[in-house]
C-alpha cells in the first residue's frame, strides 16, 4: 500500500509527459501513444468531472441500496470507474457534474477501507 499511498490517498493518477494525455489509474505505458515509463503525476482529486454513463444496482450488497455507479470523464482528459454519494439514484444523470471525495468503503476484521467516491458538485 505504501507503494501506491500517492493514487489511494491523494487521487494521483499520470499524464504522458510525450502527448499530454492524463491517464487513471496511473500507467506506466500511454493509452494513447504507447510511450513507456514517461509519465508525470498529474493530480485528479481537485478536477471537475461529468458522468459519461451510469447504471443503478440494486441487487449488489451496499449499505445504502441501490449502489450508483458511474463512469467519469474528467475535463482535461481522464476516466475513471466509481461509485457515487450524497446522491438522489433516481435524479444522477448522463452530463451531471461532479466532484470527488474520500470516504469509507467498507471494513472488515476491524479495517477500516477508505476510497474516492464521486458526489453532486455543489
Amino acid at each position: 500500500m505504501l507503494r501506491s499511498s500517492a493514487w489511494k490517498f491523494g487521487f494521483v493518477g499520470s499524464r504522458c509527459t510525450a502527448c499530454g494525455t492524463p491517464q487513471l489509474p496511473p500507467q506506466r505505458v500511454c493509452v494513447r501513444c504507447q510511450a513507456k515509463d514517461q509519465m508525470e503525476p498529474y493530480g485528479f482529486a481537485d478536477r471537475r468531472a461529468r458522468i459519461a454513463t451510469l447504471t443503478l444496482d440494486r441487487l449488489a450488497f451496499s449499505m445504502n441500496p441501490p449502489t450508483v455507479s458511474v463512469v467519469l470523464d474528467f475535463d482535461g482528459g481522464g476516466r475513471f470507474l466509481c461509485e457515487m454519494t450524497d446522491c438522489e439514484p433516481e435524479k444522477v444523470a448522463i452530463g451531471d457534474e461532479v466532484e470527488m471525495t474520500f470516504r469509507r468503503m467498507f471494513a472488515a476484521d476491524g479495517i477500516v477501507n477508505y476510497f474516492w467516491k464521486a458526489r453532486p458538485r455543489r
